[in-house]
């Protein structure tokens, strides 16, 4: 086929247009079935020249299945784009503007365009630039311009954003904001109080991004009204992008004077985030005070290990990786336990690291598996004899994760697992398996399976310690038959992340604690994911009590709850049962559990 007939086959109607042989052949080898003849069908389309490729993206303007077409341009554009082909890149480059102009239907347009964001530089500036005030075909326009990002396209994007409107004037105003055009600060600035949410949202982003000083007020005062929390439009968060990108020019002072304000002010993430910013920010001189005052503010003890941790990884010497280590010593959480231990390997540390060991452990009660002792005994040879002694007393005193207390024996409690069998259990015992003394269900399938006591139990005391791992979902039957569905042919009270987004709908009733469909528990009380929890449930007759960590969260009769008919509607016969077994109820999730003990009322 010759190059008029392609050229005019563009324009023409779709009846007239016909594939050459040559680069049916050539499409024919697409998709390749391995390296070797991908490159040889890649040399074939060079060899096709410019007037191969504009009569491959012809084709797509025509009615059918393009699919083998597109992966061929795809895949040459890939080909192109890096190495040694600038003359096969401009010969493509070219190709494609050809019959982008040329094409009239937007699917065509949007895949030419995106093969101009591969491979285009400033030649295809010109004709990207022609696209910025079409509504369909703006954002992948800016986009294209966005990755060639020369000065000649940050033109083109800053003469198209005055004029912009609708989904053209986003993203134009998204493209100007990535490539950190410094002359749209003005309009930036005028959009910034815009009623619209998204170009409020675009144009405060792209304040932010540029870092400039005068941007400043505008970002902070937009922060301020939304209580430096998060809103739709993320101003917070712009605010703390410009916060980075300002401390990112050495030249610009004042950044950590401003982070340090939004501290005061701020909580949560927004606080934890300016923290990381004067982290940034510290030098040899300022860093010791930094760590100092993290161990001594007011926050979440795992906000502070995560500060601190971070801090370790800034620390430039080994003084400075000691004053890390003494801060740990004040942060009451296991992961700071355990993040101070694996410094006890350096020489240079080992001291440091096994004193806040040893200074943790008699502070996190929860401490207490074997192979936390194990850690703690670690410490020995390099503690004080002061401290060496407090600890071994507390280690003595430390309850037996799978026996009873002397003050449960006397209660009548009884222990159901010993950490090493499964014996007074019946049910899933390939699911529910036992690891380092602990109960841990790992689903192998569907994690559906129950694991029940062997015995049954009417009115009782039961207690346990649980762990969740993230989006984790369990359940404790109760007064259940060993066949059925738990919540309804016995009762079930969940176990549950009730923080995790995919529960962020449930109904009351499904949350952690709750008897399930029935009654619903307070969301309090659980503590980190990762962290051990204790429970205590009570059941007597129609009375349910649940306990969490010492807060009580439930306290209802099901009874009661159930007289006008059940929450949830269904049916649930295992509330009128007297007796039944005690289990855990797979849902699909790793969770661990110890410290099984039951009383009998």
């Amino acid at each position: 086929m010759k190059k008029t007939w392609l050229i005019l086959s563009l324009v023409l109607p779709s009846g007239v247009w016909a594939q050459s042989d040559k680069v049916e052949a050539t499409l024919q080898q697409f998709p390749a079935a391995d390296a070797e003849h991908l490159q040889s069908a890649l040399s074939d389309l060079t060899k096709s020249g410019e007037a191969g490729i504009l009569e491959l993206a012809a084709g797509l303007n025509q009615p059918g299945d393009h699919s083998r077409a597109e992966y061929a341009l795809w895949s040459y554009s890939a080909y192109v784009a890096k190495g040694n082909h600038a003359a096969d890149r401009l010969r493509s480059s070219q190709a494609y503007q050809k019959a982008l102009k040329a094409s009239k239907d937007p699917d065509a347009q949007t895949f030419l365009i995106t093969q101009l964001q591969l491979i285009g530089k400033d030649e295809a500036v010109p004709t990207l630039a022609t696209y910025l005030s079409d509504e369909r075909l703006a954002d992948p326009a800016a986009r294209a311009l966005t990755s060639i990002h020369t000065p000649a396209a940050q033109k083109a994007i800053v003469s198209a954003l005055p004029g912009a409107k609708g989904a053209a004037q986003l993203a134009i105003l998204e493209a100007a904001g990535k490539m950190r055009i410094q002359t749209a600060q003005s309009t930036f600035l005028k959009l910034a109080k815009s009623p619209e949410l998204n170009v409020r949202k675009l144009a405060l982003y792209g304040l932010a991004n540029l870092g400039l000083p005068s941007a400043q007020p505008t970002l902070l005062a937009q922060a301020s009204k939304v209580n430096y929390s998060y809103d739709p439009s993320e101003a917070t968060n712009a605010y703390l992008l410009w916060l980075k990108r300002a401390g990112q020019n050495p030249k610009q002072t004042g950044v950590e004077k401003n982070a340090l304000e939004l501290i005061k002010f701020s909580k949560g993430y927004t606080r934890l985030a300016a923290e990381q910013i004067v982290l940034e920010k510290t030098n040899k001189a300022t860093f010791t005070a930094f760590v100092e005052r993290i161990a001594k503010a007011d926050y979440p003890a795992s906000d502070k290990f995560q500060l601190l941790k971070q801090a370790m990884a800034k620390a430039s010497n080994t003084e400075q990786k000691r004053v890390v280590l003494k801060e740990l010593a004040q942060v009451n959480h296991p992961a700071a336990f355990y993040f101070a231990h694996a410094f006890m390997d350096s020489k240079e540390l080992q001291k440091t690291a096994a004193t806040t060991v040893a200074e943790l452990s008699l502070d996190l009660p929860e401490l207490c598996t074997m192979k936390d002792r194990e850690l703690i005994s670690n410490t020995y040879p390099f503690i004080s004899s002061t401290l060496q002694e407090e600890v071994r007393k507390h280690i003595s005193i430390m309850p037996d994760l799978h026996g009873l207390k002397e003050a449960e024996k006397e209660e009548g409690f009884k222990a159901l697992f010993d950490g090493s069998n499964l014996e007074q259990w019946t049910g899933n015992k390939q699911d529910y398996i036992i690891e380092e003394g602990n109960l841990v269900i790992r689903p192998l399938g569907k994690g559906q399976g129950n694991l029940y006591t062997k015995d049954e139990y009417a009115d009782f005391v039961f207690r346990f310690d649980f762990q969740l791992t993230p989006g984790a979902n369990n359940g404790l039957g109760v007064r259940s038959p060993l066949e059925g569905d738990a919540a309804y042919t016995g009762m079930e009270l969940q176990i549950l992340d009730n923080d995790a987004f995919e529960y962020k709908n449930l109904q009351p009733y499904q949350y952690h604690g709750s008897v399930y469909g029935i009654i619903p528990a307070k969301r309090e009380a659980m503590r980190p994911i990762g962290e051990w929890n204790s429970e205590e449930v009570t059941l007597k007759g129609t009375h349910v009590k649940v306990v969490l960590n010492g807060v009580t969260i439930l306290d209802g009769d099901t009874a009661e709850a159930t007289k006008e008919g059940t929450p949830d509607h269904k049916e649930h016969p295992g509330l009128k049962r007297t007796s039944g077994h005690i289990g855990f109820l797979g849902h699909g999730s790793v969770v661990k559990f110890r410290n099984m003990r039951v009383k009998e009322l």
